[in-house]
């Protein structure tokens, strides 16, 4: 014991003279760049860009891949003064960007290990990330905030160790709300599902919060309106080469328009994320691997499993490593906990990491990032986190300066630009167009905190409801604030071209629940079909390809069996359901009634308190509208409970589930 505490107390001594040296003699990443260049009044249309990378001679740089780290070198280098396309296989932010864990943090997991094992790898990790956390937060004010996350102690040493790490944590952060010690009562009553027993009280620190994949999607918009060309659904099918072998550009498939078409460019970025060793193969098959796989898991579970808005990191590393919210009515858990809450679970993904070949020791680059350099000039940037992707970007625009000859090249201005939407936004502007355009105050504030100052743009395609209140907007789902009119703007501004790209990164509603996004499938194609001018074949094939987007993606469990696959009930469910029909109907009127079901609880000694008018709603909303149900109709809503709806569920609740096999 004496010997952790004291490593502990050696470790923070060391990482805060550090962090002193650091934070005196090096410059600090919050002072604003100064960006000369002229963003464009208007974007283009993406057949417009396509039809630029098409007569375009040659760019300067060329990035394949519209992820975090893809999107952040095409701003990079375009805002430097450089001619630059990107490409991107699927939609911006499509892949493992989008499925981080929605946190702008320096990794206080890192800093542990790097008081631990006195690692500065894992130091600067932790001081990356806490002076981009900053410059997030700045650049994108809209998609951003300041989370509380709570450690809690079990032990009194645990109290005083992480008391420590995270005090040189919040000195690493610089500027911050300062993090503190709260007592047993305090920590259950800010997260009341906190194991109890033996706590001792929780440390209570700050971190920040993000929109992972409207970020990015932000930063390539952002791109574009410096000028640079940037494309989804556009697939790098092959590279280009001169005689020497050299990467000159690409060969890349539009999968929209279905046509195929070469960019020349004078260096060509590789940054697909786990897709790395892919590209890296074409411009050399005999390319050794960097991609790694990893087991961590993210998880996403319904938001009342820890209710409130404050994460919980569990310090105990075999039970699951920590638990926070993301944006939104739902929570995200990392780590084995999952082994636990199967069946409550919504969605999950695995995503890989990538190692440098050249260490002996992996673990260390984790989250840390390499930018590697290949002898036919194709520059690969693999690894790192979401919150570092804008130093990640320059870094590897550095390495393109050193590896090429460009003239009159800017220095980086990318640190602390003002991203899409971010210009004239501030924290009232929710209040301000609620009370100006007749908005629910929740709907106010989802689109301010989604579209920052193009708010405006998006209201001016609402429709009018006919009420007094709300005067406009019409909601996609009654239970979420997503409007019809953005899956409008997201077409016109956002380049969404198939469903997924709404459900799943213009409004993440497949993320908080699948189960609506599978509802509101329809409406979504009937709007882009008017927007884009899909026929009805179109419209069938975009549908089906979005449902089976929601199934595989998102889960088949969310969403019961698809069509062909539906789960059917068993002779001994039917059976079960027949005798609790045959006890309410006692009569044999071969349906039954609110008076009925009331006469039966009370027979069973269930729900005796329950008021008839209560029992007439939860029929009725059971029965699509109708006071009375049949043998049939029964059987119908446990089957349809037993394929995932939710409809029915309180007649169920009252009645008891069956028995199972």
């Amino acid at each position: 014991m004496s010997r952790i505490l004291g490593l502990g107390a050696l470790g923070i001594t060391a990482a805060s003279t550090l962090a002193v040296w650091q934070t005196r003699f090096n410059p600090r990443i919050h002072e604003a760049s100064n960006c000369q260049m002229e963003r464009l009044k208007g974007l283009p249309t993406r057949e417009a860009i396509v039809d630029s990378l098409k007569k375009e001679k040659q760019f300067d740089v060329l990035v394949i891949g519209g992820g975090s780290a893809g999107a952040g070198v095409a701003l990079d280098a375009q805002t430097r003064g450089l001619k630059t396309a990107m490409v991107e296989y699927g939609d911006y932010c499509c892949g493992t960007s989008s499925k981080s864990s929605k946190l702008i943090h320096g990794g206080v997991k890192y800093l542990e290990t790097a008081l631990k094992e006195t690692d500065y790898e894992q130091y600067k990790i932790v001081q990356e990330g806490l002076k981009e956390r900053i410059n997030v937060m700045k650049c994108a004010p809209f998609l951003s905030h300041t989370f509380p996350v709570l450690v809690p102690t079990y032990k009194w040493w645990q109290s005083v160790y992480y008391w420590g790490g995270v005090k040189v944590y919040d000195f690493l952060a610089g500027k911050c709300i300062p993090s503190k010690f709260v007592s047993k009562e305090e920590a259950i009553e800010i997260c009341p599902t906190i194991r109890k027993e033996g706590l001792r009280g929780a440390m209570l620190y700050y971190d920040g919060q993000q929109n992972d994949a409207r970020l990015v999607l932000v930063v390539a918009l952002t791109a574009i309106r410096y000028g640079a060309k940037c494309v989804n659904h556009t697939e790098c099918v092959d590279l280009l080469k001169d005689s020497d072998g050299k990467v000159t550009g690409a060969i890349v498939k539009d999968h929209i328009s279905g046509e195929t078409y070469k960019i020349n460019a004078k260096v060509v970025v590789n940054a697909t994320g786990p897709h790395n060793d892919h590209i890296r193969k074409m411009a050399d098959p005999n390319r050794k691997p960097i991609i790694m796989g990893c087991s961590g898991i993210h998880l996403t579970v319904a938001k009342y499993f820890c209710p409130g808005n404050t994460g919980l990191v569990n310090p105990n590393r075999r039970m699951g490593e920590s638990f926070s919210h993301s944006p939104g009515k739902m929570s995200l858990l990392l780590g084995p906990l999952m082994m636990k809450l199967n069946h409550r679970i919504l969605q999950m993904w695995i995503r890989g990491l990538v190692w440098d070949p050249r260490k002996k020791n992996h673990r260390t680059l984790a989250r840390g990032h390499v930018v590697d350099v290949d002898p036919s000039g194709l520059i690969t940037i693999a690894g790192g986190k979401l919150t570092t992707f804008r130093h990640m970007a320059e870094e590897t625009m550095n390495k393109v300066m050193e590896n090429n000859r460009f003239d009159e090249v800017k220095p980086c201005a990318t640190r602390g630009m003002k991203f899409e939407g971010g210009l004239n936004y501030t924290p009232m502007l929710y209040r301000e167009i609620s009370r100006k355009y007749g908005l629910e105050e929740k709907v106010a504030s989802h689109l301010c905190h989604t579209y920052g100052d193009k708010v405006y743009e998006v209201l001016k395609l609402c429709k009018s409801t006919g009420k007094q209140f709300p005067a406009i907007g019409h909601r996609l789902h009654p239970d979420f604030p997503f409007l019809e009119a953005e899956v409008r703007y997201s077409v016109k501004e956002e380049y969404a071209r198939i469903p997924a790209d709404i459900l799943a990164r213009r409004t993440r509603l497949s993320l908080l629940d699948a189960r609506a996004a599978k509802q509101v499938l329809p409406r979504v194609v009937s709007i882009m079909a008017e927007e884009l001018g899909w026929n009805p074949c179109q419209q069938k094939k975009n549908y089906e390809a979005g449902l089976e987007f929601l199934k595989v993606e998102m889960g088949v469990f969310n969403l019961g069996k698809g069509k062909g696959e539906r789960m059917e009930l068993t002779s001994s469910e039917e059976s079960q359901i027949a005798s609790i029909f045959k006890k309410i109907d006692k009569e044999g009127r071969g349906t039954f009634s609110s008076s009925d079901l009331k006469e039966f609880l009370n027979e069973q000694k269930k729900s005796q308190n329950v008021q008839k008018d209560i029992l007439v709603d939860v029929i009725t909303e059971a029965n699509d509208g109708n006071r009375f149900i049949s043998q049939e109709e029964l059987q119908k809503i446990y089957l349809n409970i037993k394929n995932g709806s939710y409809k029915g569920r309180r007649l169920i609740d009252h009645l008891g589930e069956l028995k199972t096999e």
